[in-house]
């Protein structure tokens, strides 16, 4: 799922909540851990900070979380993830993500490369692989 989706189905899902969003609240070419990190804690300061974080990719979502845990938000903001990172489960909360299938991502994307090589000419397609949703406790946080 390319970035451009994921922030299409958050404004969907938005709208489709009735909620209306906030341009403060959307930061797009966040490029490393400290920048996401840096990016979350402005959100978190603002004195109408959002109720839950949802982040495109594992590097936001772990800057996303070091700011939670360094402002001593967590238990008070939700936030879910998009694509798991090693130690998600062990932190407290358990940060809640939308997992990708990078094995069968690689398994797909090699079979059509192996067709091609031997010879496949056919039209070209789009392969899609579903996407698990984990909870593990920081998504689910009600609003105070």
């Amino acid at each position: 799922m390319t970035a451009q989706e994921r922030l299409s189905g958050f404004r969907d899902a938005l709208a489709e909540a009735g909620v209306g969003e906030e341009p403060a609240w959307v930061r797009l070419d966040v490029h490393s851990l400290d920048h996401a990190e840096r990016a979350a804690r402005e959100m978190l300061t603002r004195a109408d900070r959002p109720t839950a974080l949802f982040t495109a990719q594992n590097y936001v979502t772990m800057g996303a979380c070091r700011a939670l845990h360094r402002l001593g938000l967590q238990a008070e903001v939700a936030l879910v993830g998009f694509d798991d990172f090693p130690m998600a489960d062990v932190l407290e909360p358990g940060v809640t993500v939308v997992e990708q299938d990078a094995r069968r991502m690689g398994r797909e994307a090699a079979e059509v490369l192996f067709a091609r090589m031997d010879g496949d000419i056919g039209s070209t397609a789009t392969r899609t692989v579903p996407c698990t949703f984990i909870p593990r406790g920081s998504g689910e946080i009600p609003p105070a």
